[in-house]
């Protein structure tokens, strides 16, 4: 499956994106994530990126997509915004589903690390979030310098996520739908003595 790339727009999803303003990532019409803070310098040189927030883990069935939209956002400011030669990178969405897991919220905050390893952030830290119903939970932030060998290892992440989102979307298309859920009380009774 060839990938023909996602669409960054602003919280309209028919209005382009205007520095300052949350940003979406979409695929089509499906809403992939939101980047809800963005904060420019006080000299311009550099933009803060910061509480991102993935809307298809449950249909695409991964946890990955929340990578493809972090490295398309920091694409889309290196590209559109050549003015800004530093990224402040902060991740500290909650993602219950995983965080309620033993260790889950410390294997997040790994991933994340390497996330922004992988694209040559640097001055990469974890630091614990109070969180009132996980007994850890991590903030991770990095800084990411525009230089060619950071514009290098973020390209071949881009192309690197684009690729694995492109297989899972076809895998999903492939499966079957699930059935529809039973609408009255007995029909949920009857569907669950019959498997």
């Amino acid at each position: 499956m060839t990938f023909s790339g996602l669409r960054i727009t602003g919280p309209n999803p028919e209005t382009p994106y205007v520095l300052g303003q949350p940003l979406d990532v979409r695929d089509g019409d499906i809403h992939l994530g939101r980047l809800n803070q963005v904060t420019v310098s006080p000299g311009g040189g550099g933009v803060q990126l910061e509480d991102f927030r993935t809307t298809d883990l449950q249909q695409m069935r991964t946890w990955r997509t929340a990578r493809l939209v972090v490295v398309e956002v920091l694409n889309y400011f290196v590209e559109h915004y050549p003015a800004f030669s530093t990224f402040a990178i902060v991740l500290s969405a909650d993602i219950d589903a995983l965080e309620k897991t033993d260790g889950g919220a410390q294997r997040l905050a790994h991933a994340r690390t390497q996330m922004l390893q992988s694209v040559g952030a640097t001055d990469i830290r974890m630091t614990p979030k109070p969180h009132p119903r996980h007994a850890a939970h991590f903030m991770v932030s990095g800084v990411w310098h525009y230089n060619n060998a950071n514009a290098k290892l973020l390209a071949e992440a881009l192309a690197k996520e684009r690729q694995a989102y492109a297989e899972r979307k076809q895998a999903v298309a492939l499966e079957p739908a699930p059935p529809p859920a039973p609408r009255s009380m007995i029909g949920r009774l009857l569907s669950t003595k019959s498997q």
